[in-house]
């Protein structure tokens, strides 16, 4: 199966003060185990892009060490996580890292769960989880525009 290109907006501040907004694409490169496609889409909020990474992890708790290796690379500012296959038993600390703020919904039975990362210096809120279906809703504010 091939992988989908993922295109990434930049915005270069010029001298003069004007912007150049620059889209790049390439090609994801993660390890031979994971087999998900990966989606990164970048949103234009006020002169500053939002970096969204969308990943159907296929059991999260086995795939850490990959999928923070894509953060590494992409630097999303939202990591939205599908099929994490976590339990209740397992902590944040265990999976995800300390500089997001991790939002979840695990499935009590075998697959499914899905998460949500912010960073932290992103100020987000939960505004609610499905108890009866794996759906979180997460609020991510963004700078007041002047």
């Amino acid at each position: 199966m091939q992988q989908s290109a993922i295109e990434e907006q930049k915005t270069l501040p010029e001298e003069d003060g004007s912007v150049t907004s620059v889209v790049m694409s390439r090609k994801p490169e993660v390890g031979p185990k994971v087999k998900s496609i990966v989606e990164a889409s970048a949103y234009k909020t006020e002169g500053k892009s939002l970096v969204v990474l969308q990943v159907n992890c296929r059991s999260v708790y086995n795939k850490a060490i990959e999928l923070w290796n894509l953060v590494d690379t992409y630097n999303p500012d939202v990591v939205i996580g599908t099929e994490s296959w976590l339990k209740e038993d397992i902590s944040n600390a265990e999976v995800f890292r300390a500089d997001f703020t991790t939002f979840r919904r695990d499935r009590s039975a075998r697959g499914g769960g899905v998460f949500i990362c912010v960073k932290n210096i992103i100020a987000s809120t939960e505004l609610w989880v499905d108890e009866d279906c794996e759906m979180i809703a997460v609020e991510v504010k963004g700078m007041d525009p002047k």
